[in-house]
């Protein structure tokens, strides 16, 4: 009886014992934590870069984190679904097709810096803005100046003098000399008049573009400052754009890139084909400046934090 009494015991504690391991052990391939979208477009670069280089071991160990992730933060409150079982399922064949990895991999960093559809909240603004300028709104014309009037007060008396020429051919001689001289120095006039208003809106043009545009005079390092400044006081949005202004102007300076402002964000990237390392440092640069400036991504310290690591790594080459 003790004896079937202890092997009961014994089975009791097995039985115990395998229940605690079960519980205990955490379940395989379940994700830890959930990712920002900058992490996870981080490993989505990555992998794309492997795979672009044709090595597949590299692929295989940065691939882990995506298989292994099935929600995405994009916001503070706004999780997201993602799968990539594709990309298993891909490097599971004996001999992976890596150029379509790569091109895949690419469509899916496409699509994340599409912009977002949401109406912005000055857009009535913009509206009003529109709506209150030509051609959907008339200028008042402006009224005659005092060479204005005097120049149509002349064209009138001129008027009269050639119908009274007309009759008198003595009187038309004469004036025919009067007004030939009064049309000279006319003439004259006008023209000085127009260069010095011609002159005079140059200057006040270019004083009012100075005044009115505070990106005309910036530097790379006056670009880093504003951002700087603006970061501190919440303006993440603002700041982005100023990280992105002084690496277009570090560019610039060093003459890799020249600093153009009618240029798109695409065309400076097509400027660069030449140099690939160069371009490889930049497209997450727009990338991240396009979703946040034009796609209204919102952003808080730690992912302004991240950009600005990536606006250093770029100074940080040597080229």
């Amino acid at each position: 009886m003790q004896h079937r009494f202890h092997i009961y015991t014994i089975w009791l504690g097995l039985a115990i014992s395998v229940a605690v391991m079960t519980l205990t052990v955490p379940a395989v391939g379940a994700q830890a934590t959930i990712p920002d979208l900058l992490t996870y477009e981080g490993w989505l670069r990555e992998a794309r870069v492997t795979a672009s280089r044709g090595d597949r071991l590299g692929l295989e160990q940065v691939a882990a984190n995506l298989i292994q992730t099935t929600q995405v933060q994009v916001a503070d409150d706004i999780v997201v679904p993602v799968n990539n079982d594709w990309l298993a399922t891909a490097l599971d064949e004996p001999d992976p097709d890596l150029p379509s990895i790569d091109a895949r991999l690419g469509a899916l960093l496409d699509a994340l810096v599409q912009p977002d559809p949401s109406v912005p909240a000055d857009a009535r603004q913009r509206l009003d803005t529109i709506l209150n300028h030509p051609p959907f709104a008339e200028v008042e014309q402006p009224r005659l100046t005092l060479i204005g009037r005097l120049i149509d007060w002349v064209l009138r008396m001129l008027s009269r003098m050639f119908r009274q020429a007309e009759v008198d051919p003595v009187t038309g001689q004469a004036m025919n000399w009067m007004i030939a001289g009064i049309g000279l120095l006319l003439l004259l006039g006008m023209l000085i008049y127009l260069l010095r208003g011609l002159r005079g809106s140059w200057t006040r043009e270019a004083q009012i573009n100075d005044a009115d545009d505070p990106e005309a005079h910036l530097t790379a390092n006056t670009a880093l400052q504003q951002a700087t400044i603006l970061a501190r006081g919440g303006d993440y949005r603002t700041a982005v754009r100023y990280l992105y202004l002084s690496s277009l102007l570090w560019l610039d300076e060093r003459g890799m890139l020249r600093y153009d402002r009618t240029l798109t964000n695409r065309e400076y990237l097509e400027r660069l084909s030449d140099n690939a390392e160069l371009r490889l440092w930049l497209v997450p640069i727009v990338d991240t400046f396009d979703r946040v400036w034009y796609g209204h991504m919102a952003l808080d310290a730690d992912s302004f934090a991240a950009y600005q690591q990536q606006v250093d790594g770029l100074r940080k080459l040597r080229l």
